[in-house]
């Protein structure tokens, strides 16, 4: 079925009448008025960019909108957000400080050496010792087999406050230590061998070297020893980092380095 579009009295296609009558037989004025004049009041749309009444110019200089923006000004939200600054500034200082402070303090431990020189204890007896020290010691049979000794004796030792007291078949021979809380003879844990060596004030007659004797393979074993007091003192050497591991006093050289080959007896 066709379909056909009705037509009213004004329907034409011929130009002349659109513009008499208008498009599709829409009143003239609804565009300009009843007289005519795009600028009359009348017209529908009068005020419009077509009436000539708006200068495209000035809508061309109109601002781009951008969207609301926030301009903080003093008040709470400000004032934390200082607060925050300075806070999180004070905190990164603490950090490199602190970073600081403990690189210093790790590189001092490695080269520096201290403790309390206790020389005057040394031949005294374990009780003297612990009264004078205020230490409390101790047996400690997993400390033997790293005490320093060539004796054919048994070896026991009693250990307190990082001091040990070594005893062949129950008599007192020695005093040990591997801390850097006490110093033999101006000797330390830690010292550099040749510093150790210049410092020392223990007076001997000679000295003799174990290579290789504890730590894994990693050390030597040094005995500087005085044959008319019969008494020695013992300093274990780093061989990585040439300094004092460990060291020890005897009272009695001869019991304690009795298995070793090649001394001079005289």
């Amino acid at each position: 079925m066709a379909i056909s579009l009705k037509k009213d009295g004004n329907d034409t296609d011929d130009v002349t009448s659109v513009e008499e009558v208008g498009l599709d037989g829409f009143d003239t004025g609804f565009t300009t008025g009843t007289s005519g004049d795009p600028s009359d009041e009348s017209s529908k749309y009068y005020g419009g960019i077509g009436d000539g009444t708006v200068s495209t110019d000035k809508i061309n200089d109109l601002p781009t909108y951008t969207g609301p923006t926030y301009i903080p000004t003093e008040g709470a939200g400000v004032s934390n957000q200082k607060t925050r600054s300075i806070i999180y500034k004070i905190i990164g200082i603490l950090i490199i400080a602190v970073i600081i402070g403990g690189a210093i303090y790790g590189i001092n431990y490695m080269v520096s050496s201290s403790g309390k020189d206790i020389s005057n204890q040394l031949i005294l007896s374990e009780a003297e010792i612990g009264l004078n020290l205020g230490i409390t010691f101790e047996d400690n049979e997993n400390k033997v087999k790293s005490v320093r000794q060539y004796t054919k004796g048994k070896v026991t030792v009693r250990s307190g406050g990082d001091l040990n007291i070594i005893y062949v078949d129950g008599k007192q021979v020695g005093v040990n230590t591997s801390s850097r809380k006490y110093r033999f003879f101006n000797v330390g844990i830690n010292d550099a061998e040749k510093d150790a060596i210049d410092a020392m004030t223990y007076k001997y007659d000679d000295s003799m070297i174990v290579i290789n004797d504890i730590m894994d393979g990693e050390s030597d074993t040094y005995y500087y020893y005085n044959k008319k007091n019969n008494d020695c003192l013992v300093l274990v050497v780093n061989n990585r980092s040439n300094r004092i591991a460990d060291m020890t006093y005897y009272t009695d050289y001869r019991k304690m380095t009795e298995q070793l080959s090649g001394l001079d007896d005289e």
